[in-house]
């Protein structure tokens, strides 16, 4: 199983430096109770910046240090982490002194980049920002579908990448007063080849989710059976014709926009505006025109139904964070989710202000209380908590 045996936080948000100790707990559901602004989501925001990107929130790492730490003190995050292997790996991450970037290091040695986490851990998470997922800009719902490729398919986030950076560098060579052209062609080129790996990658992923959604539809007949789609230049051309063709034509296009780019200064064709478009099968309707409740519901089913085909697919399942995810849930709901949550038999760490709402899972989840920085076990006995200064 995938999960996380020991985590460390130090002079990170609210915490000035926590341990949290696992190893000796069976379950693999966590549950952090505890009021609004004590610091529960900071803890699954640790969790999440073990693996490549922003994290959870998507902040700035200069942001991340809490506040009362001294100018000399930088946060950091280090874990043990057991693998589906079997393997004990320690990961960890903070904030550089020197260059005020990111450190990652895995097992004592630094990281040439965030991408050589993938080989040892993926995390998925849902937060309450997420619970408008359906009704903004296309570019949150894409981000949420890359992040469950790329816990699926770890070079995703490498091409992703690539692909950002090769635009990025295009956009500044069209500002230029003198172009040259051979190596436009060549950024151009690199970038169709990522748009349609990428945009493959999406699809194959979605047809492997769609049939799990389905799957999970049987067992959780009281969430919402979510359709999947993906709405964009190259992803709408895949299945209609080959690979190569879809490549000549995207670099074609980007060379015919040269001019229209430059000037507005953004390009108008990619993978970087294709959409995920998800509807409510049951009653054949949009995501965004759900009750709060049901578009909550949906999102549950998509990680859980991701979760069903990592366990299928490649033998494990994910790290899951749910953030407050019972808020909108009825209780029959609710108790559905937990029941498939203790059967997926991953590490999923859930949060919430009453530690009533998850009475059910009392035997079989390790409770911690959060109270303005301070973490206490409640149950199970075996987990343990001490404060502790984390080493990277």
């Amino acid at each position: 199983m995938l999960s996380l045996r020991k985590i460390n936080i130090s002079q990170f948000r609210c915490y000035e430096a926590v341990r949290l100790d696992l190893t000796e707990a069976s379950s693999g559901i966590v549950v952090l109770t505890g009021p609004n602004g004590a610091g529960k989501t900071n803890i699954l925001e640790a969790v999440s910046l073990l693996v490549p990107g922003k994290g959870l929130r998507n902040a700035d790492i200069l942001e991340m240090k809490n506040r009362a730490a001294g100018p000399e003190d930088l946060w950091t995050i280090s874990a043990e982490v057991e693998t589906p292997m079997g393997l004990t790996v320690r990961i960890g991450t903070g904030l550089d002194r020197d260059i005020k970037r990111r450190l990652i290091r895995i097992n004592g040695k630094n990281a040439k980049s965030q991408n050589e986490l993938s080989g040892f851990i993926s995390a998925v998470w849902l937060t309450p920002q997420m619970d408008r997922l359906f009704l903004e800009g296309a570019s949150a719902r894409r981000k949420f579908l890359d992040r469950l490729v790329y816990a699926y398919e770890p070079d995703h986030v490498t091409r992703l990448n690539r692909y950002d950076k090769t635009m990025r560098e295009r956009m500044k060579l069209l500002q230029l007063d003198r172009v040259d052209p051979a190596w436009l062609q060549s950024l151009e080129a690199q970038m169709s080849a990522d748009a349609v790996s990428i945009a493959a990658s999406r699809l194959a992923l979605i047809q492997y989710l769609q049939q799990h959604v389905d799957k999970l539809n049987l067992m959780t007949p009281l969430f919402p059976q979510p359709h999947l789609t993906m709405d964009g230049w190259a992803e709408n051309a895949i299945p209609l014709r080959p690979a190569v063709d879809i490549e000549d034509e995207l670099k074609a296009t980007l060379a015919a926009s040269r001019t229209a780019d430059r000037a507005a200064g953004r390009t108008h064709e990619g993978i970087h505006r294709s959409d995920l478009r998800v509807s409510y099968a049951r009653k054949d309707m949009p995501a965004a025109q759900a009750s709060t409740g049901e578009q909550k519901a949906l999102l549950v089913s998509i990680v859980l139904a991701h979760a069903l085909m990592m366990q299928a697919e490649k033998g494990f399942v994910p790290i899951i964070l749910l953030d407050e995810v019972a808020a909108h849930l009825d209780a029959a709901r609710r108790q559905q989710l937990f029941d498939q949550l203790q059967a997926l038999q991953g590490q999923i760490w859930l949060t919430g202000t009453d530690e009533a709402v998850f009475a059910s899972l009392q035997d079989n989840a390790k409770f911690f209380r959060i109270d303005q920085g301070h973490v206490a076990p409640v149950r199970p006995v075996h987990a343990t908590v001490t404060l502790a200064q984390a080493v990277l």
